[in-house]
């Protein structure tokens, strides 16, 4: 699980910390930097499986204002993230720091992106503070894990290779038996997930090819829908139980797929009456794709032995307000079936994490910086005596 995650020089982020726990909910005005702080946590996700240039795009769609506007000469943009894995017996806490040089173009827009400096260090069991990747501008020395645990003296302990300083060395690592570890953290990278949900997508029945997971902005539900239909049965069962909160006539998902580029999908009643999705409404189709995505952070838990780190941005859009409150319970507030982050405005939302507030980060427009900060929980436990979480929210009384 993600415990700390550092960023500086991105957006409006300037030597930023954020300390996740199990169940997160950022909150703050417009223009406080909360979509920031989620691109910054998509973006050093993406980094592990794309070229920096691939991610910087997949996160914001250009390279513009990657800097903070108020630090003009710094080019460097730096993140760190620390977590606590599993590893058989072991649980080892891994920092992980990415430093990355913006180069511009004569109108000072943001041509490329290489890596200054990138270091994996491992601790806990026999590592203590042990680097397990270090790569600085395309050189990299990378730990023989399994020679290092055993001490054989035959095996040197550290090996050394050259990679593209346009990518990221955890993108370039081959799924070898020399380094597990570091394997480990980087499919614990891989796992990071954000999404923003619009209804048109989540309707579009194209199919895209080169990703069979759900797109971040929804496209692709009747794809992996159509997918969880014919591999695991028992969860879309469990899916379709749920959306009847919504539509209590729903019985069943049938799909159409006339060619590999589209696949149709249709909610039948017992009567077999059909609807497609262009028939369903707004709040219905996102609900059905946030707890699509709940679902799968639950099966990737268990099947990967981690929770994956999963960010959902303004989940009460389109929803009515008696409807939240199931949603959350679908989840888990120590992180243990997915440790979750989600962005809100919406005071009835807020309210839900009455029983959570160590995982409530507030989030203010500053200069140079956004500034983030978490109420004292004891002293907002007595206000709650008083008045909703939410409440306190509007009144700006949780700081």
């Amino acid at each position: 699980m993600l415990t700390r995650f550092r960023v500086n020089n991105f957006k409006s982020l300037l030597n930023f910390e954020f300390r996740p726990v199990g169940m997160n909910l950022v909150i703050g005005p417009n223009n406080a930097g909360k979509t920031n702080l989620c691109s910054a946590l998509r973006f050093l996700g993406l980094t592990s499986q794309q070229t920096l240039d691939g991610a910087i795009l997949s996160t914001l769609g250009e390279r513009w204002n990657l800097t903070n506007l108020h630090v003009p000469n710094s080019a460097a943009i730096e993140f760190e993230a620390e977590c606590r894995l599993a590893y058989g017996d072991e649980v080892l806490t891994f920092n992980y720091q990415l430093c990355l040089q913006a180069r511009r173009g004569e109108i000072g827009e943001v041509q490329s992106l290489t890596v200054l400096q990138e270091v994996l260090k491992a601790s806990g069991g026999r590592f203590a503070h042990t680097t397990l990747v270090e790569n600085r501008g395309g050189q990299v020395r990378m730990l023989h894990e399994e020679g290092f645990v055993q001490k054989r003296p035959d095996s040197p302990y550290y090996a050394g290779a050259r990679v593209p300083a346009e990518s990221s060395m955890l993108s370039q690592l081959y799924e070898l038996e020399d380094n597990p570890r570091a394997i480990l953290f980087r499919r614990f990278l891989r796992s990071w997930a954000y999404y923003h949900l619009s209804p048109d997508h989540l309707r579009a029945p194209d199919v895209v090819r080169h990703d069979a997971s759900l797109s971040s902005n929804g496209a692709n539900l009747s794809r992996v829908l159509f997918a969880l239909h014919n591999e695991k049965p028992r969860v879309e069962k469990k899916l379709i139980d749920i959306t009847k909160l919504l539509e209590p006539r729903l019985d069943l998902f049938s799909f159409s797929s006339p060619d590999p580029e589209h696949v149709h999908l249709f909610v039948e009643d017992k009567a077999e009456h059909k609807l497609s999705a262009r028939s369903i409404s707004d709040g219905t189709l996102r609900f059905m794709g946030m707890i699509y995505i709940i679902l799968m952070a639950e099966q990737e838990a268990r099947a990967q032995g981690f929770s994956p780190l999963v960010i959902i941005e303004e989940p009460e859009n389109g929803l009515y307000v008696g409807h939240l409150k199931p949603l959350i319970e679908l989840t888990d507030e120590s992180g243990k079936r997915g440790q979750f982050i989600f962005t809100s405005h919406s005071p009835y939302f807020i309210d839900l994490f009455d029983k959570t507030l160590e995982g409530i980060h507030i989030l203010k427009p500053g200069h140079p910086s956004s500034v983030s900060m978490q109420p004292d929980p004891d002293k907002v436990r007595q206000m709650l005596n008083d008045m909703p979480l939410g409440e306190m929210h509007f009144r700006e009384m949780l700081g």
